[in-house]
């Protein structure tokens, strides 16, 4: 497995805007606390989810990661691994060239896909490790520091 250095996570994370694939529409799901976290410490997120109903103009809740403007360069993926590889596909088109893989939505197709297209990707990591920790992230983040588990 390719490690991920501590750049590449600190490149990922200094922009303050990024959309989030995979969004919930439940109230408990992960990519909503994920969401809830990340704007709580500042980050304007993008949703994406195709069973999103279409919507205003304005909104920031979109159904395909080709709708977001311009501006948005940085892509989240918490889909299931089935739809990984199409939101990879869509971001290369749109020409984004940073995407996080949260763990348990990466696919050995969709890391190749990526980096084959000069994508800076990050995988087999948890966002929750290098965004302000709390709660039983935090206390991940200490072991993995304890024991050498994150990346240099």
């Amino acid at each position: 497995m390719e490690l991920i250095s501590k750049q590449q996570i600190d490149y990922f994370l200094d922009c303050k805007t990024m959309a989030i694939a995979g969004a919930s529409r439940k109230e408990s799901g992960f990519s909503t606390q994920v969401a809830k976290h990340l704007n709580r410490i500042g980050y304007k997120l993008w949703y994406v989810n195709p069973n999103f109903e279409k919507l205003e103009e304005k909104t920031q809740r979109l159904q395909s990661v080709a709708l977001l403007p311009d501006e948005v360069q940085h892509v989240l993926i918490l889909t299931s691994k089935s739809q990984t590889e199409s939101v990879i596909s869509q971001a290369i088109a749109k020409g984004i060239k940073n995407v996080w893989i949260q763990q348990q939505s990466e696919t050995p197709t969709a890391l190749k896909l990526a980096k084959d297209n000069g994508i800076n990707v990050i995988h087999h990591q948890c966002i929750f490790m290098f965004t302000q920790p709390t709660g039983i992230h935090r206390f991940h983040h200490r072991i993995k520091k304890v024991f050498g588990g994150l990346p240099k």
